[in-house]
């Protein structure tokens, strides 16, 4: 019911959603995942990149008490815990050893991640992890068919987002995002035809359209119900626990903005912005934020998010969170 044809390719993924924090990688994540063939989880990963760079601890996967270590450890992430307890499904260490055909680290990765998929009845698989917009140089190498989504959201409005949710500085939030996108941008045109660049404006706006160009994207067929979000997406910010597409979020910055603040934020991000295809009015040459004052903010964003992390998780998850979002926000 409500599904076209979905025509069938060889793709069956991945698929990494990656853009940064507040730019609507859960609102896509929600609605690329109610087409019939894929499934994302609805948990973030954030460890591929770190059991990358600890593959030597473990030696040949395919010898049994090498993948017995690389579970316990695997097992013991927060990714883990969270994924099982969202799904009410763990896999045990002998169902994901039955599903691995390939005992390179890539492939034992994805038979995990196959293991969620087929319990969905589904065959593309793939990850929405913001934080992966700075390592898809190195999924690409891992996973050679990967495919990269990635969605920008106006600077003006992520940086308003940012400090609603996390109390960030708006200033160094626009100098990450600039910097961020146009490395992204930089790594991504070694691999061009597998990268694709949506906003989350146009998302919101047409979500047929632009859910039509991603599927064409994966060489799948669209099927109506991507367009209708079943549940919610959301659990920050202004359109939090709302079920539906919000299309008038955006363009907050013109009534929250102070003008100042709008005239600094385009200092920094206005050739970027322009190149992008948003209205800007600054017209100088781009003007960056000072080391010292990056230094000084990020202290200060990183006190802001402990006190956001520790007063809304328990300690284990709350450092976890931190952590992480220290490394990417570094």
């Amino acid at each position: 019911m409500g599904k076209a044809a979905s025509k069938q390719t060889s793709f069956t993924g991945p698929i990494f959603i990656v853009g940064l924090p507040r730019s609507g990688t859960k609102l896509l994540r929600g609605l690329v995942n109610n087409h019939s063939r894929i499934h994302i989880p609805g948990n973030e990963s954030h460890i591929i990149p770190y059991f990358y760079n600890n593959r030597s601890q473990y030696g040949n996967l395919s010898q049994v008490a090498n993948f017995q270590k690389f579970y316990d450890d695997f097992s013991n992430s927060i990714f883990f815990k969270r994924l099982a307890r969202s799904t009410k499904t763990t896999v045990t260490e002998k169902e994901w050893r039955q599903l691995v055909t390939d005992w390179s680290l890539s492939g034992v990765l994805e038979a995990f991640y196959r293991f969620y998929t087929e319990k969905k009845k589904k065959d593309i698989w793939g990850d929405k992890t913001p934080a992966y917009i700075s390592h898809m140089p190195l999924l690409k190498t891992l996973f050679p068919t990967a495919k990269f989504i990635h969605i920008i959201r106006d600077v003006r409005d992520y940086c308003l987002s940012i400090n609603k949710a996390w109390s960030k500085n708006m200033i160094r939030a626009a100098q990450r995002w600039h910097d961020d996108i146009l490395q992204a941008r930089s790594d991504a045109s070694n691999f061009q035809a597998d990268y694709m660049q949506i906003h989350y404006e146009t998302l919101c706006e047409a979500p047929e359209k632009v859910l039509k160009s991603i599927c064409e994207f994966l060489e799948i067929g669209f099927e109506s119900q991507m367009t209708i979000p079943s549940k919610p997406t959301e659990n920050l910010g202004d359109t939090r626990g709302t079920v539906g597409i919000v299309q008038n979020n955006s363009g907050k910055w013109r009534r929250q903005m102070p003008p100042q603040r709008v005239k600094r934020v385009e200092q920094i991000c206005g050739s970027l912005l322009k190149e992008l295809g948003y209205e800007v009015n600054y017209n100088g040459p781009p003007q960056r934020v000072g080391a010292t004052k990056m230094f000084y903010y990020s202290k200060m964003d990183a006190l802001n998010l402990l006190r956001f992390q520790l007063s809304n998780y328990k300690l284990k998850e709350a450092l976890f969170n931190y952590t992480k979002a220290q490394k990417f926000h570094k």
